[in-house]
């Protein structure tokens, strides 16, 4: 808990965990209504791709640009204009007329703000407590997401059943509120926050990070495996939970609320931990071996209870692969590339589309099991690969 000892670090921490809630809400929504809609699990895929697909476009080029500007200030900024779509979607829904259209127009906005609030935040995150104390912050700040996406998948689903369509986005807006008004009462800045100015990279030169640094293109190449084998199982959870596991919207908020208390107790495990020299790159294959086998495990189960525990593992490893990634995509770059670094990041997910549409087409061919265990055969296979690797065994 020692990142919480430093000023301004618990105005971001709260302020994080309500942009948290606020994508849970929105993920379970959209992923529940695109179902119901479309009967389709590619369809609901290829709407959760659209989200994703903000970072691989704009990631590097965001990323630069948080290299340049107070992230405190952008931070702030952000989550006020997330609740611009947030609302329209509320009134949208109110009015009978959500469809497809709206949800991928919503997608696409929501997901411009997913890439540089995630930036900002892990950047600024760095800039408060510094490389000794980054993994701890970054650990906090994501336990804090999963804490609140766990209420918020739970809430979100409550609310479809309950409220209508319009309540979970309007619970959404709320929380992007909150996260503003966290930042704007905390007012302490970091004082690493901005390098001299003729440290701040070029655009062009924030471009090309990624081929310049052989460190950060591996853990580039992790983050990009993961999110197309792992994280695009996002897919098929709704039909996991309908068609499976015979429930419903709330059963499917209480899969999603069991990944993020697995996330949660990861988190905390990782943030006590830390990292030691050389000690990541073991840490992360550890995490993405765990997840592919995770998942490859939840495929095979039909008991809804069972289903549940697995999720809590599946959620431990994801979490890890996550903040592990973030710190040392971080660590291995100089302070006035962080947020270039980031970017990356952002980047690197931005492939996950590959995955959520890919594996949404196979389990409409084939069937949600048995894609969702071939992912995760794969994705432990590519941890077990990947650990012949010399470099991944180097990252400090």
């Amino acid at each position: 808990m020692a990142a919480f000892r430093v000023a301004g670090y618990p105005a971001l921490w709260l302020s994080g965990t309500a942009a948290g809630l606020e994508r849970s809400a929105t993920m379970v929504a959209i992923g529940w209504i695109t179902l119901i809609a479309t009967d389709s699990v590619l369809a609901v895929g290829a709407i959760l791709a659209v989200r994703v697909l903000p970072a691989l476009v704009f990631g590097i080029p965001l990323g630069g640009l948080v290299d340049r500007h107070d992230r405190r200030v952008t931070l702030i900024l952000v989550n006020l204009v997330a609740m611009v779509p947030l609302l329209w979607a509320a009134v949208v829904a109110a009015t009978g007329t959500l469809a497809v259209t709206q949800l991928i127009v919503l997608s696409l906005a929501l997901g411009v703000v997913d890439t540089l609030q995630g930036t900002a935040t892990q950047t600024y995150s760095f800039d408060l407590v510094g490389a000794a104390g980054a993994t701890n912050a970054i650990a906090l700040g994501n336990l804090g997401v999963f804490l609140a996406g766990s209420i918020g998948s739970i809430a979100s689903g409550l609310a479809l059943e309950r409220l209508g369509v319009g309540a979970p986005f309007i619970l959404a807006a709320t929380m992007a509120a909150v996260a503003a008004v966290c930042l704007v009462a905390g007012g302490a800045r970091a004082r690493r926050e901005r390098p001299e100015p003729h440290l701040v990279p070029s655009l062009s030169r924030s471009m090309t990070l990624l081929t310049r640094n052989r460190r950060v293109a591996l853990i580039a190449l992790v983050v990009v495996t993961t999110e197309i084998l792992g994280f695009s199982s996002i897919t098929v959870y709704p039909t996991f939970a309908r068609d499976v596991l015979d429930s419903n919207a709330a059963g499917l908020g209480a899969l999603m609320t069991a990944r993020q208390i697995g996330a949660i107790a990861g988190l905390l495990v990782l943030a006590r931990l830390g990292l030691g020299k050389s000690r990541g790159g073991r840490l992360i294959l550890l995490a993405t071996f765990a997840f592919g086998l995770g998942l490859t495990a939840f495929a095979a189960s039909t008991s809804f209870a069972l289903s549940l525990a697995v999720l809590v593992v599946v959620g431990a490893a994801m979490a890890g692969v996550d903040t592990l990634s973030q710190t040392l995509v971080q660590r291995n770059v100089d302070d006035a590339e962080r947020g270039s670094a980031m970017g990356i990041w952002f980047f690197a997910i931005g492939f996950g589309p590959l995955g959520l549409v890919g594996l949404g087409a196979a389990a409409t061919a084939f069937g949600a099991p048995a894609a969702l265990a071939i992912s995760g055969v794969l994705l432990a296979s590519f941890a077990l690969g990947l650990s012949r690797v010399r470099a991944i065994h180097e990252l400090v």
